[in-house]
């Protein structure tokens, strides 16, 4: 009598193989399906319209400081710990009147969860040599005014803020800095000429947010830096800001540094929309008043 089950038995392995196989087969197939997907990278949402940001007190801020030979401006952004990156755009002109530029406004950062970022911006391009470590670098000669235009980014959201700076060699200069839109002056004091060009450089740049304010108190008008190169110290001089409006009988211009950390009410005189003061050296520059 034939055995089915002898016959059948070889079959049902096979199929058992079979179906083993295919199951074995998916899953690497589901798998590497998964991998690939994985590494496929991912379509970035595409980021919202720009927010431009006026002045605010409490908001981020970039400091300018030159470099001692005026080929390049350190940037400090301030108050920036709850956003993600920046990127930033300078634009100047040359000793001949070409239109410049630096960096790009599309070129992101990382801000690595500082809550300050500082970043070198050179007046030029710098390339890679034949030689190597070695980098050949062509800096714009004759940079005095320009904008700098920060873009700093929270999730998909950009903000735009916008600094006009004065790149100036206190020798040339007489000693007399000044901001881009000529409404705040420093004078520097009892020094020769030959003194005034060991400063190097010196740069005025307009503020969108300014450090803490003392209690009670308010800005009238705009915020100013002015700085020379980090190992040089500005001599005293006098500072003259100019309104747009005369200002209230208590106003005062005052100065902050970093080494004090607050501001210094300065003896102050004005002269219609115009106040005047002596300051010991740099900082940041603004006109208070009480807060109503």
């Amino acid at each position: 009598m034939m055995n089915y089950k002898n016959i059948l038995q070889p079959k049902l392995i096979a199929n058992h193989k079979l179906t083993a196989g295919l199951i074995l087969l998916i899953a690497v197939l589901l798998i590497g399906g998964f991998f690939v997907y994985a590494k496929i990278p991912k379509k970035e949402k595409p980021l919202l319209a720009d927010i431009t940001l006026n002045f605010d007190p409490e908001g981020p801020y970039g400091i300018l400081t030159p470099r001692r030979d005026g080929n390049a401006l350190l940037l400090n952004i301030k108050r920036v710990a709850s956003y993600d990156s920046f990127s930033y755009q300078l634009t100047y002109a040359d000793k001949n009147g070409i239109d410049r530029g630096a960096g790009s406004l599309d070129t992101w950062i990382d801000l690595k969860n500082k809550g300050d970022y500082e970043q070198e911006l050179l007046l030029g391009t710098c390339s890679q040599g034949f030689t190597v470590g070695k980098e050949h670098c062509v800096f714009d000669e004759g940079v005095e005014n320009g904008t700098l235009t920060l873009r700093i980014r929270k999730g998909q959201q950009p903000y735009r803020m916008l600094s006009q700076f004065h790149l100036q060699k206190p020798d040339i200069a007489l000693g007399v800095l000044t901001s881009g839109d000529n409404h705040f002056k420093y004078t520097i004091k009892n020094i020769k000429r030959e003194e005034l060009a060991l400063i190097g450089f010196a740069v005025v740049n307009d503020l969108t947010g300014a450090p803490k304010l003392p209690e009670g108190k308010k800005f009238n008008g705009k915020v100013y830096s002015l700085n020379a190169p980090l190992a040089k110290n500005l001599p005293g001089g006098s500072v003259n800001i100019e309104l747009a409006e005369n200002p209230p009988a208590e106003a005062k211009i005052a100065r902050y540094t970093d080494a004090e950390n607050n501001w210094d009410e300065l003896v102050t005189k004005i002269t219609g929309n115009t106040l005047t003061a002596e300051a010991s050296g740099s900082g940041i520059f603004a006109v208070l008043v009480n807060r109503q």
